[in-house]
């Protein structure tokens, strides 16, 4: 090991980048566990957006906007992770349509995704671990009272659920859309347990308690946080949470992303406009009280934490990764700055890689 060289303990993550034709694609990054900090190490241009990133196990799902109206292009991008790299094993495209997010079925036959600007839910098969093609299982007919955001369906998020459905949100319809899986990949609406939210809410993601004993939802419209309590398969609203404070944000404000820490203990949410990231104790009934709340720079729009111990957030207006450190038991809060930032031009997702990995660096990295 040369004079200027440390061995240093990280985990891997990469970061979408919208960017521009020079600097657009996808980065890896290191972060060291130890420290919080973050180090670029890896570039892999794009032609078009990433818009999300979906890991499941050692596959990459990436969705690209269509920004060339193409019918090819768009779709759906499977990469095999190797450390800092993605190597591309399929890609497959419907009609040129854009994705905003995916999920892996728990047998692993099936990809299902999101279509946002025209209300479809799809799925595609896999065969010898590649996604082969995309078929619209659902087409969503709803609407709203919001006369920008609600003119009709607009899925904005799709994920298994602890009881082995398929879940969407429908930010346009004012509806979470619960799915069996019938034969051959077909989604099976469940009318009892699919249910309609509040009337200009804008449901934007879900997360899991551990057990699967409760949901945490964001609302892109109304910036309300639901809490919901699981039972057989049924969501019940035991809690309503704004996710920021109204007095203090003098802009309009967006939830953009919500996290659980992996012990269960906190709940994170990002907001744009308020530009915060703000910090809520989960309690033992799984409703949950605001403790902290940590300013970012402009425009949070992705989260992603590691060792329960660091949060990373990816803030696409002012063009930066940053990290925090998470301290448990503090009297003056649980998120504080560690200093370590990178600017990256126009950030919009960022996904988990490899883990606990061991490698040397110069210390002038």
């Amino acid at each position: 090991m040369g004079l200027f060289n440390r061995t240093k303990k990280v985990d891997i993550f990469f970061v979408g980048s919208e960017g521009t034709e020079i600097d657009r694609g996808i980065y890896s990054f290191y972060i060291d566990i130890n420290t919080g900090e973050i180090f670029k190490r890896k570039f892999i241009k794009a032609q078009a957006s990433p818009l999300s990133m979906h890991k499941h196990g050692r596959w990459m799902y990436i969705t690209y906007r269509n920004g060339s109206g193409n019918q090819v292009d768009g779709g759906i991008w499977q990469y095999a992770c190797m450390d800092l790299q993605l190597g591309l094993a399929a890609r497959v495209s419907h009609e040129g349509h854009t994705f905003f997010s995916t999920a892996v079925d728990g047998d692993r036959k099936y990809l299902y995704g999101v279509d946002y600007y025209n209300g479809e839910v799809v799925k595609s098969p896999i065969k010898k671990s590649k996604v082969v093609n995309i078929k619209v299982v659902d087409e969503l007919k709803g609407k709203g009272i919001d006369p920008i955001k609600q003119t009709e369906s607009h899925p904005t998020f799709v994920c298994v659920t602890p009881q082995n459905k398929i879940l969407v949100t429908d930010m346009g319809g004012d509806e979470v859309i619960l799915y069996d899986q019938g034969e051959n990949g077909a989604l099976i609406k469940d009318e009892e347990c699919s249910f309609k939210v509040k009337d200009g809410s804008g449901p934007r993601k879900v997360v899991y308690s551990s057990r699967g004993h409760h949901a945490y939802m964001i609302n892109e419209i109304s910036s309300m946080i639901n809490v919901y309590k699981i039972n057989d398969g049924k969501y019940e609203l035991i809690q309503e949470q704004l996710s920021y404070k109204e007095d203090e944000c003098k802009h309009e404000n967006t939830p953009t992303d919500i996290i659980l820490s992996e012990n269960g203990k906190y709940l994170f949410v990002s907001n744009k406009g308020d530009d915060t990231v703000v910090v809520f104790a989960v309690n033992e009934d799984g409703t949950i009280k605001r403790i902290d709340c940590m300013e970012t720079d402009a425009g949070p729009i992705a989260m992603l934490i590691f060792k329960d111990r660091w949060l990373v957030v990816a803030s696409k207006q002012s063009g930066t990764i940053e990290s925090f450190e998470i301290r448990e038991g503090e009297r003056n809060g649980v998120l504080y700055e560690t200093h370590s930032a990178f600017s990256l031009h126009q950030p919009v997702c960022m996904e988990k890689g490899a883990e606990n990995q061991s490698v040397v660096m110069n210390m002038f990295n």
